[in-house]
């Protein structure tokens, strides 16, 4: 096929992020199957292909290709003929360091995970309803917990959500703190070491207590728990402040409203709500995060609903809450709104 238009005349509109999408694909799967392979704690210490492979068991002509490639996406470093992990990999990809991200890295690449993409037509064809029961049993298991709360840890957001609780006028005073759906319990965690008198609970299922004792042990920290389901039942009351942050998201408005109608009731008068999520904004299309998530859990799920900022607000006014301020988080990916119980409904 000929064209009459000059070949030097470039497009208007580049196309750098759309290859890096379609490109990207390739360089994930690459990344998945070297990590799956356990190549990265192999390569701690400097070593050639030669004899990484007689460690292995692989070809080493072979494996060179792949210690290249990996030193091609900066996840390894060649001097010579030897190769050693890179400062991320090491941060990162190495099971002994504390910012390890293999449990994440491990559901995001799951098989149920692809899966859901692969949905997509049929789904909008309306060949496939989703209609998958929320279970929290089933779905937050302790790999679970570990995923999020390396999510957490890698999060550059962490510490200023931190900061955020902890120089609020309400914290200094404050003696009883739940923190709703905890999980690992990291901002309580972090939040006792501040104030070590504070009387922090983690409010989670059953079979999530290890996991949070776990992070609270290996930070010398003393952190209660209290297990249960905030679909169920009360919350624990006389609280000065609630933590809510990343929950709620596959459920229906009425059931997020029902939770922090709880919520209100377990506060004191004049108690706090910190809810941090990564909101919608009023078009639904922004974060990009927020807006993929959305979708993903709507094929699964055709009661699931992320709320918009505005959204969540609304809620919280009906259920008797006064916002006092919403604050972005630096990650521009999450927003905490910060809520004050003014009224007993």
């Amino acid at each position: 096929m000929y064209h009459n238009e000059h070949l030097v005349e470039l497009p208007q509109v580049p196309a750098d992020e759309l290859l890096a999408m379609i490109r990207g694909y390739r360089q994930a799967m690459l990344f998945y199957q070297a990590f799956a392979t356990g190549i990265f704690d192999a390569l701690q210490e400097p070593k050639n292909a030669d004899v990484l492979s007689r460690e292995s068991g692989y070809g080493a002509d072979r494996t060179v290709f792949l210690l290249d490639a990996l030193t091609s996406l900066g996840l390894l470093i060649k001097n010579g003929d030897y190769y050693v992990i890179s400062p991320v990999t090491e941060t990162y990809l190495i099971k002994n360091s504390r910012f390890y991200l293999g449990d994440l890295i491990r559901m995001e690449y799951a098989q149920e995970t692809n899966q859901n993409w692969e949905l997509l037509q049929p789904w909008l064809n309306g060949e496939f309803e989703g209609h998958e029961a929320h279970d929290p049993m089933s779905v937050f298991q302790p790999s679970f917990i570990h995923a999020m709360a390396q999510s957490t840890l890698s999060n550059n957001s962490f510490q200023e959500t931190i900061s955020l609780v902890s120089t609020h006028p309400c914290f200094s005073s404050a003696q009883k703190m739940l923190d709703l759906g905890g999980g690992h319990g990291l901002y309580s965690i972090a939040l006792k070491q501040i104030r070590p008198d504070l009387n922090a609970v983690v409010f989670d299922l059953p079979q999530v207590r290890e996991v949070t004792q776990s992070y609270a042990h290996s930070y010398h920290t003393e952190l209660g728990f209290c297990p249960g389901n905030f679909y169920e039942g009360e919350l624990p009351s006389g609280q000065d402040i609630v933590l809510a942050f990343d929950i709620l998201h596959p459920v229906t408005p009425a059931r997020k409203a029902a939770v922090f109608a709880k919520v209100h009731r377990a506060l004191n008068r004049g108690g706090y709500l910190f809810y941090k999520v990564c909101f919608l904004d009023e078009t639904r299309t922004y974060p990009r995060k927020a807006a993929i998530f959305a979708l993903k859990q709507k094929i699964r799920n055709s009661y699931s609903h992320v709320y918009t900022l505005g959204e969540a607000k609304h809620m919280l006014n009906q259920v008797g809450f006064q916002i006092e301020k919403t604050v972005p988080s630096g990650d521009k990916d999450g927003t905490t709104i910060i809520a004050r119980k003014v009224v007993s409904i």
